[in-house]
């Protein structure tokens, strides 16, 4: 959805970036300072959400890299999984970009195979904290990914890049 602004109002990729990341880190301690303690490994819920980047392929890479980072530090035994990520992440990129790649899970499907099915069962596996993926854009895919990440009780996020 596209909505009009005035010069004094254009953001930049970059402002528009850490202004959702502050959001979500906001919202996450004020959840976490009302919410009972739970344990990262008994989180009850699935979830899925959806990031847009638009530049250059390394420039996308550069803007994903501290997404990753959060979360392959997240305090829980299960995997960071990556399905299908560009051909740049390797584990080499993931050194290269102070990760930690023993925490994170790169599968890449075969030629023939489908995507969203390897995704979705891997969610509902439950294996992973979170999935990531990088999936073109279809109205059927999030709640496909959805119900799949409620049942594996972790998260997915789609990464589209443009």
């Amino acid at each position: 959805m596209q909505y009009a602004r005035t010069e004094q109002q254009t953001l930049t990729q970059t402002d528009l970036f850490h202004n959702a990341l502050m959001a979500t880190r906001l919202k996450h301690r004020a959840f976490e300072q009302s919410a009972p303690t739970v344990p990262q490994d008994e989180e009850s819920e699935g979830s899925y959400s959806e990031m847009t980047l638009q530049g250059s392929a390394r420039q996308c890479l550069q803007w994903l890299a501290p997404v990753l980072r959060e979360l392959s530090q997240k305090d829980c035994r299960r995997w960071l999984t990556l399905i299908d990520p560009p051909t740049a992440v390797s584990q080499q990129w993931l050194r290269g970009a102070n990760l930690d790649p023993q925490r994170i899970m790169i599968v890449r499907s075969k030629a023939g195979m489908d995507s969203l099915k390897l995704c979705c069962d891997l969610l509902k596996m439950g294996g992973s904290h979170t999935v990531v993926s990088w999936l073109d854009h279809d109205h059927c895919i999030a709640p496909r990914l959805e119900r799949a990440a409620q049942a594996g009780r972790c998260h997915s996020l789609n990464v589209q890049l443009g």
